[in-house]
């Protein structure tokens, strides 16, 4: 009932744009996500934190959290701000739950590098991921079909937010500003300037040229009825930078890494 509620109060407040506003000032809200799900395994020793969003266990297994992404540490490149703060907060909260930790896995159980990847809890029974967002040790990420605490990781996001801590106290970056050699995660506005289809998918290209992929699987998951709508929209996007065709992309994976900007 608290969701229909707010969802309720966003259509009242909805932009008088088009109809499409009206469906992207839902897009982060999922109606089968009931905040952070309960986690009753075994506790699991911890044997290292190498970041804030990867670690490793005493059996061997390396864990990347799931709906976290925490600034880098940096392999022969400079840290990212925050990295450090990050790292050291995931240790401080694994060292609070008596170096062990609860593991609850998803859909997806691996990623491409072979870490499993994990909702972790500490000995009491609340969400690890959840309090490195609440604290802006990172951003929150949606990447399906892992999305069994979407709703909790991004109301906890919302707060930091709100509060500017951690990664949050940092200026987010102009899209048009890029230079075209950056990669790995951003956080970017900017605005659409060209709507283009394909056969794989849906692209919106930004001011500037950064050009973001939605493939037609994912686009399901949008509720927008008419993407031409979508022309000179402002946008806040997140995900990784990746370069193709002498051009800088992101692909976008779920409604939840855009929200639509009402500019002036």
């Amino acid at each position: 009932m608290a969701l229909l509620r707010e969802l309720a109060d966003l259509t009242k407040k909805a932009p008088l744009r088009g109809a499409f506003l009206l469906s992207a000032s839902l897009l982060f809200f999922d109606l089968h996500a009931h905040g952070c799900a309960p986690c009753d395994s075994a506790l699991l020793e911890v044997a290292y934190v190498h970041d804030g969003d990867t670690l490793g266990l005493k059996d061997g297994r390396k864990l990347r959290l799931i709906g976290v992404n925490t600034p880098e540490l940096g392999q022969g490149a400079a840290v990212e701000p925050g990295a450090l703060a990050a790292r050291q907060l995931l240790e401080e909260l694994v060292s609070r739950s008596g170096g062990r930790v609860r593991l609850c896995l998803d859909a997806e159980r691996r990623d491409r590098y072979g870490r499993t990847l994990a909702h972790l809890y500490d000995h009491r029974g609340e969400s690890i991921n959840r309090q490195l967002l609440k604290q802006g040790a990172g951003y929150h990420i949606a990447v399906p079909p892992n999305l069994r605490n979407l709703r909790c990781y991004r109301d906890a996001e919302r707060q930091a937010r709100k509060d500017l801590g951690g990664v949050w106290d940092h200026p987010i970056g102009d899209a048009a500003e890029l230079r075209g050699n950056e990669s790995g995660f951003r956080i970017l506005r900017g605005r659409v300037a060209r709507v283009g289809k394909s056969r794989s998918g849906l692209w919106l290209n930004l001011e500037g040229g950064l050009a973001l992929r939605i493939t037609w699987d994912d686009w399901e998951r949008f509720d927008i009825e008419d993407p031409d709508h979508l022309l000179h929209a402002g946008v806040e996007v997140r995900g990784w930078l990746y370069q193709r065709e002498r051009r800088q992309r992101i692909r976008v994976r779920h409604p939840a890494s855009i929200r639509w900007l009402e500019w002036h």
